[in-house]
């Protein structure tokens, strides 16, 4: 007899939440406070909790505090536009309902998103935790290998795609390792990272 895995969910909120964002038209609560992000972050949490059914489920944030990247790096993300105040002023009211479907959020000063969901992931995975970083960053297929898979979205928030090491093959034609290779030779232009 075989003991099925135990799958842990990782999402990357500030992705998420993002997407939302500009996939969703304004909607504001009786009080007047826009929240398109949250009904759409809180209609994709429920719906991966309903379908998935994972035994765990984390969410990981950015922080406004400066990331060791910044400290390497003076110019990284540095022609990144401002988002609205109404979309971060949604930040807590997402995290108050995650909470409520048992969802915990984690956020670290100094660290992005990105960097907790990699720790976590990989402490998850050899401990013999089936993983899925449920994110809209490519740059989480690095981290694709068996155990540990990407939820990706496509199209807004609703349709999505499952990168497995052979998907990934089949997308890019690289393993996730020569994906990282290749990130680095080509650069980030949405962090403003230069390639060689």
């Amino acid at each position: 007899m075989t003991l099925e895995k135990k799958r842990l969910f990782i999402l990357d909120a500030n992705a998420l939440m993002h997407r939302a964002w500009h996939a969703l038209p304004p909607l504001a609560n009786p009080q007047g406070q826009i929240v398109n992000a949250v009904y759409g972050t809180m209609m994709v949490m429920m719906k991966l909790l309903e379908n998935e059914q994972p035994q765990a489920c984390v969410a990981c944030w950015d922080t406004e505090a400066v990331t060791f990247r910044h400290e390497a790096y003076a110019k990284y993300k540095a022609q990144r536009k401002e988002q609205p105040d109404e979309l971060y002023a949604q930040i807590p009211l997402i995290q108050a309902g995650l909470a409520t479907l048992g969802v915990d959020s984690l956020e670290l000063d100094g660290y992005e998103a990105d960097d907790l969901i990699g720790t976590i992931a990989t402490r998850a995975h050899g401990e013999g935790w089936e993983v899925v970083i449920v994110t809209s960053d490519r740059d989480a297929l690095q981290l694709v290998q068996p155990g540990i898979s990407v939820m990706a979205f496509k199209k807004g928030v609703t349709e999505t795609i499952i990168y497995d090491e052979a998907e990934v093959k089949r997308q890019y034609g690289l393993t996730p390792a020569q994906f990282l290779e290749y990130k680095l030779m080509r650069g980030d232009p949405s962090d403003n990272i230069p390639g060689i």
